[in-house]
């Protein structure tokens, strides 16, 4: 078939997934996850991952490339993964951001680590810059995918795929309309070039708009309460001035504010309009506005610099205003933890709180969440509609489509804490065991020379024993040895539970106490392991005796009478007692913590709690920025493709037969095309086929003609060829057509006439081209006057005088659009015409 989707991601609104086969080629369209990390969700993906041939992804968080780390590092793929550089940036940080909110409260995912995900990003990912084209080859098919600016999150983007005669556009989560920082959708590449005349979208692949956001108020759609407040001055939309009435509303009565939302979504658009109105009213700066998240100050870092992918306005303020950049926010500090939140600005003073985790499922959000709720001055924004199943969707439909005041819920909350010291104490010996253990000795001793290997298979029995009973003699000494030393005595109990010799951490595998063992390359020497003991010193060299050595570690090393034991008032001895044994216990217990920490996770005691949360404070929807619903109509009968194919959504069909109900009743403005054809995908659904090949022959030139191809400018330095093609009538079937080329290329245009084909947006008229022509200085001494065709000439009913020229439509049959001809006498009419018509068509 020539296209063929098979959805992964079973709700497209909660998380995208899809593949996509174009042409033979196989495309991945986004590798998303959901904030569980759940791996089942993946296995429809896992046997097609050796099919890939490309990789595209749209936006920078997790439910569009959260998978990406676990498919990459746990099965060879091998394909190209493309993306534009703020979605590689910002991606890894909101991979990194996920897992770290998880890992403070639950334990730690399985699917991938933070390596990882810097790994992937850092080494797999090619960057791309808007409408630059990637091409790949695999089996002489060739590729061509390129990005658009979607509009809604930084360097975010839809996708054209080209591949031979086929077309295809991926466009999901983007917006039409204009934010602070960003320009939105770029309407024009999805326009056609000309109406009636240019090639169509074969397919275009979105996603549905929420069904219950079909009955929530829309940006567009709310009622602004009138206010005073200075601030409300830097709300450019109705929906901007909602947000900031209720926020500062809720802080003047004392209450909170919390904001959950996505690390590399929304937030950098809320910053700057809280920024500007704080700015605006000095009074809110006794309100602080804290941005909880562990690489908030990385993700605006990030943004600063990249300022190519944002809007003119930005670029122009930036450019006019030397120094001045909009994102050195000076109202917003960013917290790392909440405990570091806390402690700067208690939780019961008044305060907006940005947090991550946009669905309270996990992480600071959800803690935060708990412990606000049940203040009824507290204020909770819901961003968008919450995909079922989650906390926030169950606050949407009770608080904000059911409007209840208070409600009970009984959730699950995750804690996270600190073992016994006991416990604690025995995993970490029972890990440097496992450190410590010797590896065994390799099949092949390489560290060995050849006539040892050789001296070492010849040894006899004889020599075998007497090298046994020396090992006993060695054994036997080196014990006397050390149960003579005092030191070893003292450091022995020490030494057995922080082992820092060869056996340590990081260090090479060694022995275990006093016991012989057995060198790497010399499998029958057994050695026993060497230790120096040094003698403490002071300053000077001389060596310190253990008297002095205990009272130098009792007393204060700077120098403070009171703290030496052996000197008192009056030269007396003190009485002070100082345990040295309990300081050194402190000491130990400190070295084998800060040891596990460095070497090892710290392990936590994870668990899971009912609890029964009562919900006082107030909740309110914001409508996200993406698509409406009669944005997305709009947009569709803009683009006008062949095939519109909605993803899957759980309960969700209102948007699919919404557009079907449109395109059938609604009068289309141009009768050549028809009606897009929409194809709505159920999750239960299998892979949608369609054969895209239509019944027009269509012009492949190949690679040893297109050296030969000359080519004529025109005035906008439009390049145009002439090429003469004929196809064999005997033959009904559908063939390839003979391209000749003509042997002269003339120039400049035939003086007998010219085709002209529009390059504009809208189609050729007539009486267009008569208003621009009498606009022209030298069309009062012209007569520009329409009339009937003379003669048996292959023009249209009516045609155009301009002088001693003509202009008229050639009737070609069969044809929806004809071209534009120009004929006449060389004359200065006939050349100023032919200037006019240069700045709006190409020479054919």
């Amino acid at each position: 078939m020539d296209f063929a989707l098979l959805p992964i991601s079973k709700d497209s609104l909660e998380w995208q997934c899809s593949i996509l086969k174009l042409g033979g080629l196989t495309v991945l369209l986004n590798c998303g996850w959901t904030e569980s990390l759940d791996p089942k969700l993946l296995t429809p993906l896992i046997p097609h991952l050796q099919e890939l041939d490309l990789i595209v992804l749209t936006h920078a968080d997790v439910r569009h490339l959260g998978a990406l780390p676990y498919v990459l590092s746990k099965y060879p793929v091998s394909c190209p993964v493309v993306c534009t550089e703020p979605v590689c940036r910002l991606g890894e940080l909101s991979c990194v951001a996920c897992l770290e909110d998880r890992e403070k409260y639950r334990e730690a995912s399985e699917a991938y680590e933070v390596d990882d995900v810097l790994r992937i990003f850092m080494s797999r990912l090619t960057t791309l810059k808007y409408r630059e084209t990637f091409r790949i080859s695999v089996n002489g098919r060739v590729l061509a995918a390129c990005p658009y600016p979607a509009g809604s999150h930084l360097g975010s983007a839809f996708w054209t795929l080209h591949c031979g005669s086929l077309s295809a556009v991926y466009l999901v989560d983007g917006t039409m309309r204009q934010g602070r920082y960003l320009d939105g959708l770029e309407v024009q590449r999805l326009r056609p070039v000309c109406t009636g005349a240019a090639q169509r979208w074969d397919v275009l692949v979105t996603a549905p708009v929420p069904s219950m956001g079909l009955a929530l108020p829309q940006g567009a759609h709310q009622k602004a309460k009138p206010s005073t407040s200075k601030a409300i001055s830097a709300a450019r939309t109705v929906r901007e001035q909602c947000f900031l009435e209720e926020t500062i509303s809720t802080l003047r009565k004392g209450g909170s504010v919390l904001i959950p939302a996505d690390v590399a979504g929304w937030i950098p658009e809320a910053l700057l309009l809280f920024e500007a109105a704080w700015g605006q009213d000095r009074q809110l700066n006794t309100y602080p506005i804290c941005w909880l998240s562990s690489v908030g100050d990385m993700v605006l870092d990030q943004v600063k610099t990249r300022l190519e992918y944002m809007g003119h306005e930005v670029l122009e303020a930036f450019e006019s205003r030397i120094g001045h950049h909009p994102f050195v926010l000076k109202s917003i500090r960013i917290f790392q933890s909440l405990e570091e939140l806390i402690a700067a600005h208690p939780l019961n003073r008044p305060k907006v709180i940005f947090t991550t985790s946009q669905h309270l499922e996990g992480g600071d959000a959800r803690e935060l969440f708990f412990r606000l709720s049940a203040e009824p001055k507290t204020l909770l924004w819901l961003l968008g509609v919450a995909p079922g199943g989650t906390l926030a969707r169950q606050l949407l439909e009770d608080f904000v489509l059911n409007q209840c005041v208070r409600k009970e819920y009984r959730l699950h909350q995750h804690m996270k804490s600190a073992l016994p010291d006991e416990e604690l104490r025995a995993l970490y010996e029972k890990m440097q065991e496992q450190v410590s253990e010797p590896a065994p000795p390799p099949e092949i001793a390489v560290a060995m020379k050849a006539e040892d290997i050789l001296q070492v298979k010849g040894e006899d029995s004889a020599a075998s024993k007497a090298a046994k009973e020396e090992e006993v003699k060695v054994e036997a000494k080196a014990k006397e040895e050390l149960k003579d030393s005092k030191e070893f005595k003292e450091t022995k109990d020490v030494a057995a539970v922080n082992t820092s010799g060869p056996s340590g951490p990081g260090g090479a595998s060694g022995p275990k106490g006093n016991a012989l063992w057995s060198p790497l390359g010399w499998p029958n020497s057994r050695t026993a392991a060497f230790q120096e003991q040094r003698a403490e010193s002071d300053q000077y060299g001389q060596v310190l005796s253990a008297a002095e050595v205990r009272l130098w570690k009792a007393q204060d090393q700077e120098g403070n009478k009171y703290s030496n034991p052996s000197m008192a008032e009056g030269g007396r001895a003190s009485s002070i007692p100082l345990s040295s044994g309990m300081e050194a216990m402190k000491e130990e217990n400190l070295e084998w913590r800060e040891s596990l920490r460095e070497h090892f996770r710290e392990p936590m005691h994870c668990e899971v709690r009912e609890r029964i949360v009562k919900v006082n404070c107030k909740i309110r929807f914001l409508p996200d920025n993406t698509f409406e619903a009669t944005d997305l109509t709009n947009l569709l009968q803009l683009a006008s493709p062949r095939h519109v194919v909605l993803l899957p959504s759980r309960g969700n069909s209102s948007t699919g037969d919404m557009l079907k109900a449109y395109f059938e009743f609604s009068k289309q403005p141009d009768l050549n095309r028809p009606a897009p054809e929409v194809h709505i995908l159920r999750p239960k659904d299998f892979p949608l086929q369609l054969s895209l090949r239509s019944s027009k022959r269509k012009l492949q030139i190949s690679n040893d003609m297109w050296p030969q191809i000359s080519y004529m400018k025109s005035a906008d330095g439009i390049r145009v060829a002439r090429l003469r093609g004929s196809a064999d009538a005997a033959k009904p079937e559908l063939g390839p057509l003979e391209v000749d080329l003509e042997e002269t290329s003339p120039p400049k245009l035939p003086r007998q006439g010219a085709l002209f084909l529009g390059m504009g947006q809208d189609a050729l008229h007539l009486s267009a081209l008569k208003e621009s022509l009498l606009g022209a200085e030298w069309s009062a001494d012209v007569e520009l006057a329409f009339r009937p065709p003379a003669g048996q000439r292959p023009w249209s009913s009516r045609i155009l005088s301009v002088g001693k020229a003509a202009m008229g439509f050639k009737d070609v049959p069969g044809r929806g659009a004809a071209p534009l001809r120009l004929e006449g006498m060389p004359s200065e009419e006939f050349f100023l015409a032919r200037a006019a018509l240069y700045k709006r068509c190409a020479v054919v």
